[in-house]
This record gives structure tokens, C-alpha cells and sequence, in this order.
């Protein structure tokens, strides 16, 4: 996808990964962005929802109908979630919304982040993502990972 055709970058990954790290990056440089964090639409819009593989499908949905109020208001969304699926992927791909899915070591991850430690329905964990293609990008938790998350404005 040229950069003219993207309307929109949302970020896919397991928890930290840098998905809200990138999510900033790209805020910064970008004219007309908006974020929407998967975090804090779950804060603010789905307590009703939990963390099953269900709930996270009905997260994700929403997400993508506020990325779409976005869209129709001529803003850049820059999107962060944990989840993703085949159905939103297409839609994504539909609306010119560029996909992109940041990995980092699991051993690390699962090490450091709390999200991993004594808790039911972790993505990565317990619930396993669908393959979907995307661009991938890693997370070396050096400067290269800027340096690629800027290619993609590019």
C-alpha cells in the first residue's frame, strides 16, 4: 500500500510488544492522527466485556467502528489491540487501513510484562492468534524499530 493509499495504521501484537510505543512515534509525525488505544476503548467503552477469545472478538469490533468514525471524519487513525481477526483484517484492507503486527522475543515478554503472570485468557498464552497477512515488523527494543515504524508513513 502506497502512502497515499493508506487512510489509517492499526497495530496488532501480543502485550509488550511496543504496539503503544509505535502508536506515539507515528502520532508525533503525522498530521490529522488520532489514537485509539485497544487499552483505553476497554477502559472507557467495554467494561461490560472480559478477556475471552468471545469478548475479545466483540473489542476488536468496536474498534473498528470508531477507526470507521474516524475515517468518515477525513482523521488519521493510529490503532493499538492485542487481538486481531480475519474479519476485521479484510475490513481493514477494505477501508485502506493498513495492518501491521509488531513482534518481540516471547521469553523476554512473558519474563517482564505482568499481563503473563497468573492470569486466564492471554492472548500469546492462551488464546492463540490467526495467521493473517500483514506487515510485520520487530521489535529489537533498539533504534531500528523506530527507524521501520517511520518507514511505514513513507
Amino acid at each position: 500500500m502506497k502512502k497515499s493509499e493508506k487512510k489509517g495504521i492499526w497495530f496488532y501484537g501480543l502485550s509488550g510488544s511496543g504496539k503503544t510505543y509505535a502508536s506515539k512515534i507515528l502520532a508525533k509525525k503525522m498530521k490529522n492522527s488520532i489514537l485509539i488505544d485497544g487499552d483505553d476503548v476497554r477502559k472507557l467503552l467495554s467494561q461490560d466485556l472480559g478477556y475471552s477469545s468471545h469478548d475479545r472478538k466483540i473489542q476488536i469490533k468496536r474498534i473498528f467502528g470508531i477507526t470507521k468514525i474516524v475515517l468518515k471524519s477525513n482523521l488519521f487513525p493510529i490503532i493499538s489491540t492485542v487481538y486481531m481477526n480475519k474479519y476485521i483484517s479484510k475490513n481493514l484492507k477494505k477501508n485502506k487501513v493498513h495492518l501491521v503486527k509488531i513482534n518481540r522475543d516471547l521469553k523476554k515478554i512473558m519474563k517482564k510484562h505482568k499481563t503473563y503472570k497468573n492470569k486466564k485468557n492471554v492472548v500469546g498464552k492462551d488464546i492463540k492468534l490467526q495467521p493473517i497477512k500483514s506487515t510485520q515488523i520487530f521489535n529489537s527494543g533498539e533504534k531500528s524499530f523506530c527507524k521501520n515504524i517511520m518507514k511505514l508513513i513513507k
